[in-house]
């Protein structure tokens, strides 16, 4: 992929991702027992090896790779290598079976860490099971705003949708167009996005000609033929359109090219801005997308890819799940054991929630705390230290530009 970074996506997702409210009255308290090996750091995965969000686990993957090995490479965690001892499949929101026998697979593995769901919906399914086992989850693209606060247990190193439905409006506020037609999926991922980029735009002038809130114009997860939907959006005549989905946007654009949408004034999001490389070279250029994240460079991709080559089929996430795996591990240095309880005490403050002097490796940020110093690790996302809902206190949104052969390329980042 040479310079191309994609990040994040979260969904919720990814998506970053989102995908339904939290409604397990379980997940608002942590488990009884701490898990995990006090002695030695074990944890787990549980990402989408099948279903709507496989096609962005590579950023990920790779990611826990590379930070397993800099950690060990390191010395470890309290002088011992830290492994992966599960590796979970959320699989599609819509099939319950796959994540359910996962999550039991993960919890009779007792990891004291699993990295992940993807999908806000499928964290909302594992949660209440691992919460009650005592096992932490830290997500690196979960966007849903349920979320924040939602239990001692959980953490996340991306921004919700509220930061990234607004940069997108945003963007399109600053391109001119007056209308603009919006393509969304119905779940709380396609919502929450939809919410916040309708009221920016709104706000501004623009009108939502189609999709809007309460229209009833959103479409299930998994769908894959859009021929109405892109007949009624483009009848609305808007001058620009915004796809609000997962995989889903690779049946809709080819329909907006056959019914002779201009693909230049298309707009994607975490979900979806990713490479399209089975389209004709030159159809999606000029297209934009907005992610969650920090723009991935050349240093870090290349350090990703000798580690997980496949990562350069998407880098979505890819800063998120890193600094994710090393904040964990540098909780449980600070704390002196690395069971689940200790990392959840010691999480925000590695993070810099209560200052200290800040560190960009593992290496160095342990070294500081075996002096006895308070550490602030700042990580590849560019998040700022973790508040009280364990949510980043900033954070960043990439802008990336489609380029000739259908690649999304970095042009800027804001923060929010």
């Amino acid at each position: 992929m040479g310079g191309i970074a994609l990040l994040a996506t979260a969904g919720l997702v990814l998506t970053g991702c989102s995908s339904s409210s939290a409604e397990s009255s379980d997940s608002g308290e942590s488990g009884s027992t701490a898990a995990g090996n006090p002695k030695a750091l074990e944890i787990a995965t549980l990402l989408p090896q099948t279903g709507s969000l496989e096609h962005l686990i590579y950023g990920p993957e790779g990611a826990v790779k590379l930070a397993l090995k800099d950690i060990n490479d390191a010395g470890g965690v309290l002088g011992e290598d830290v492994t992966v001892v599960a590796e979970g499949n959320e699989g599609d929101s819509n099939d319950a079976t796959v994540i359910a026998k996962s999550v039991d697979e993960i919890i009779k593995a007792n990891p004291a860490f699993v990295l992940g769901a993807m999908g806000t919906s499928n964290t909302n399914a594992a949660m209440p099971k691992l919460t009650e086992a005592g096992i932490l989850m830290g997500s690196p693209s979960n966007t849903g705003i349920a979320l924040a606060g939602i239990n001692p247990l959980y953490f996340r190193t991306i921004a919700s949708d509220t930061i990234q439905g607004k940069a997108l409006g945003n963007l399109i506020v600053k391109d001119g167009p007056t209308s603009v037609g919006i393509l969304a999926l119905n779940n709380d991922y396609g919502q929450g996005l939809r919410d916040n980029l309708q009221s920016t735009l709104e706000d501004a002038g623009v009108e939502v000609t189609y999709g809007a809130k309460g229209s009833g114009e959103e479409f299930p997860e998994g769908q894959t033929s859009f021929s109405s939907e892109v007949s009624a959006v483009l009848a609305t005549k808007p001058e620009a359109i915004a796809i609000l989905s997962y995989i889903e946007a690779q049946q809709i654009i080819p329909e907006l090219k056959s019914q002779g949408f201009d693909l230049s004034k298309l707009y994607l999001v975490d979900g979806n801005t990713t490479p399209y490389e089975d389209l004709d070279p030159g159809t999606l250029e000029g297209a934009q997308g907005t992610t969650p994240g920090r723009t991935v460079d050349d240093g870090f991709e290349k350090e990703l890819a000798a580690v997980f080559p496949d990562v350069t089929k998407s880098l979505n996430f890819a800063p998120e799940t890193y600094d994710a795996v090393v904040l964990v591990a540098l909780a449980a240095e600070k704390g002196g054991a690395a069971d689940s309880e200790t990392i959840r005490e010691n999480l925000r403050a590695v993070s810099g929630a209560d200052g200290g002097e800040e560190c960009s490796t593992f290496k160095d940020c342990a070294a500081l705390l075996k002096d006895g110093k308070d550490i602030h690790y700042s990580g590849k996302a560019g998040i700022g230290p973790l508040n009280e809902d364990n949510d980043p206190s900033t954070a960043l949104v990439g802008i990336y530009k489609y380029d000739a052969e259908n690649n999304p390329v970095p042009v800027d980042e804001i923060q929010g």
